[in-house]
């Protein structure tokens, strides 16, 4: 995770920072064609939260404002509540109430967040990975569950 200058990352996010992720997330973004992305664990926040752990091109200001975050709140924390893809196809413009202030700064369009549950154990939350794209887009059921099986792949990264 980078910061800009004059803008230092908190001590949360570096605490947090997981490189060999971010060297996934990478490989994920630019995989799909997108330009931002994130990926929150379950594991070692506390009950109830999920943890930055990776970010790709996030600015330094979402990244300490998106740390830690309540499951329930933003698309990354409602993806974790609702345990199901949150697709965004207009970010900046969404009145569904899930986008929140801090995550329009990423300055994605369609924004997708997809759970990713431990493979051992269905109903437990391992990640949350987010991608954002630069246009405004509707994601198709399969286009979703195509992500959502690519996004389940950081759990190699965790089992390396």
């Amino acid at each position: 995770m980078s910061s800009a200058p004059g803008i230092p990352l908190n001590e949360t996010v570096l605490r947090n920072a997981r490189p060999e992720i971010a060297a996934w997330l990478t490989a994920f973004v630019e995989r799909h064609g997108g330009f931002v992305g994130s990926v929150h664990l379950a594991e070692p926040a506390e009950e109830g939260e999920i943890v930055l752990v990776a970010a790709h091109n996030l600015p330094p200001a979402v990244q300490n404002g998106t740390s830690v975050i309540p499951i329930g709140k933003g698309l990354a924390g409602t993806a974790a509540q609702r345990r199901v893809p949150v697709a965004i196809s207009d970010f900046p413009n969404d009145t569904s109430g899930v986008a929140v202030r801090q995550g329009r700064a990423a300055g994605s369009k369609g924004s997708l967040t997809l759970p990713v549950f431990a493979p051992d154990d269905d109903t437990r939350l391992f990640a949350v990975v987010g991608l954002g794209f630069k246009d405004v887009r509707e994601f198709a059921d399969d286009e979703i569950e195509m992500y959502k099986k690519s996004a389940a792949t950081v759990l190699d990264v965790r089992a390396a």
